[in-house]
């Protein structure tokens, strides 16, 4: 490995056990310096390659003179053989951007990240190195190195694991089966691409009154939110606006018809305001008083377990009944709940929910980049993946804009078949597992299920799905039934 050109560079020491809590870390700093914690690792053989995936969390904040840089490798203890993998770089706010100038072409595959201060930086390392016979028996280390003014030092290494996952064992033969999971790109839009941004104001009135009082407690914060979530949609010069929609609630002490009432006249107010001070200039509006907001009262109720008489008042909340039965049967079967609502989460109910809809125009793939760092909001899901294969080659990059879309589309197929496809590369079955619950059936979960199968041990269960995806049109499960024979072809020896 190459001297590493990097000034004050001190270790970052890797806890030992890896089902520590962070408490349990931190509570060892004094033994310690710039602490982490490897929370997993994953080693698998996929497609001729050994992928290695590991999740660090770094703790302790990094001096503003050093970096941390850690070496993961593979290593066959019996004969010595080994091969490194990128490095990782851990860098105070100064070192990464000394990182990004001077040592990036000279370490062009390692992952560099700063560490900001006071928060804990979660790392995941995605890489992979070619298959060799040797690496059958390898473990998974990472060194602990530290370099200052040229001069190299060893600071001992952490064992992380072993190849994952392990050869099918058939008699006394092991053999080795590569896995083919899949995957699916989404289609290109076909029509404009519409998006929101959404908000909630609580805004401040006398009681029984509806004007908007701009300096009243709370209600300066409260406009500018307002104002702050439609600049931010008005200064993208990327999108077009639609319109703007405010829906104003009541909470529900009173008379239904009375709050009904006193919500429009509120609701309607802040639409006059908002265009008398020039915050919605140019834009359509909709205003729509909603009455009383008994839905959020629902969520509440099912969200804080600690409020008294809970399940009775749910029960009456959700009663297919007149509002004001609902307040009066509360006020008599549940007052001690009933006085917590009144006091603690009726307040929250008078609110107003505003809605900017907008749509976005197609971007390119230069063009995603940014916009994926911004606002990835307003890529397409099409989008985001052409981002991503411009790094194909790349694991680490593009795992982190896949795992970044799972994010912001969390239920969505393609990404959570993609996130499955992903774990399945990593030997992860439960993870994969878990992902494919959120996709729809097609013969690409099919295939991936038959992977997690095999993950798992069940070698029949793996083949016969695989089998039932070849039937179902997908490409890779030949080459996946040509790898199953192996097992076969020992069995029948």
């Amino acid at each position: 490995m190459k001297l590493f050109r990097i000034l004050f560079l001190i270790l970052l020491p890797v806890t030992a056990s890896a089902s520590s809590t962070l408490a349990d870390v931190r509570t060892n700093q004094a033994k310690y310096d710039y602490l982490m914690k490897i929370n997993s690792s994953a080693i698998a053989v996929v497609d001729s390659n050994v992928v290695v995936s590991l999740q660090i969390t770094a703790i302790q904040d990094v001096p503003a003179t050093q970096s941390v840089v850690l070496s993961p490798e593979l290593v066959d203890t019996t004969s010595l053989r080994k091969a490194e993998l990128p490095l990782i770089f851990v860098n105070s706010r100064n070192q990464q951007i000394y990182f990004e100038r001077d040592l990036k072409n000279e370490y062009p595959d390692a992952l560099a990240l700063r560490k900001k201060k006071g928060k804990d930086l979660k790392i995941e390392y995605l890489r992979s190195v070619k298959y060799e016979p040797w690496m059958e028996k390898a473990v998974l280390k990472v060194r602990k190195l530290s370099c200052a003014c040229n001069r190299q030092k060893s600071r001992g290494e952490e064992l992380v694991g072993a190849l994952r996952p392990q050869p099918v064992e058939v008699g006394k033969v092991a053999v080795k089966v590569n896995l083919f999971p899949v995957y699916l790109v989404p289609p290109a839009d076909k029509n404009v691409k519409v998006r929101e941004e959404k908000g909630s104001a609580y805004l401040n009135f006398v009681v029984n009154k509806w004007n908007i009082l701009p300096d009243y407690m709370n209600n300066p914060a409260e406009l500018q939110k307002i104002h702050n979530s439609v600049n931010i949609v008005k200064n993208d010069s990327n999108v077009s606006i639609r319109k703007m929609v405010i829906e104003g609630y009541a909470s529900p002490e009173g008379s239904n018809a009375h709050n009904l009432s006193l919500s429009e006249k509120r609701t309607e107010a802040l639409n006059q305001y908002l265009q008398r001070a020039g915050m919605v200039k140019g834009i359509r509006m909709e205003a729509h008083g909603k009455g009383e907001n008994w839905d959020g009262f629902i969520k509440h109720l099912k969200r804080d377990k600690s409020i008294p008489q809970r399940e009775k008042l749910l029960s009456i909340a959700n009663a297919k009944i007149d509002p004001d039965a609902k307040e009066n049967r509360m006020r008599r079967e549940a007052g001690q709940g009933y006085s917590y609502v009144l006091k603690n989460i009726f307040p929250s109910l008078r609110c107003t929910n505003y809605t900017v809809v907008y749509t976005v125009r197609p971007f390119t793939v230069e063009e995603s980049e940014v916009v994926f760092e911004t606002r990835p909001i307003n890529l397409s899901l099409n989008e985001i993946y052409k981002l991503a294969d411009k790094y194909a080659h790349d694991e680490q990059k593009y795992y982190s804009i896949i795992r970044k879309a799972s994010l912001l589309y969390p239920n969505d197929t393609y990404i959570n078949l993609t996130m499955a496809y992903l774990a399945i590369k990593k030997g992860e079955a439960d993870e994969a597992a878990e992902y494919l619950r959120k996709v729809k059936n097609c013969p690409e979960k099919t295939m991936n299920e038959g992977l997690v199968a095999y993950l798992k041990g069940d070698v029949e269960k793996a083949v016969k799905l695989v089998e039932q995806a070849q039937k179902q049109g997908v490409k890779q499960a030949s080459m996946q039934l040509e790898e199953f024979k192996k097992i076969e072809k020992i069995k029948n020896k």
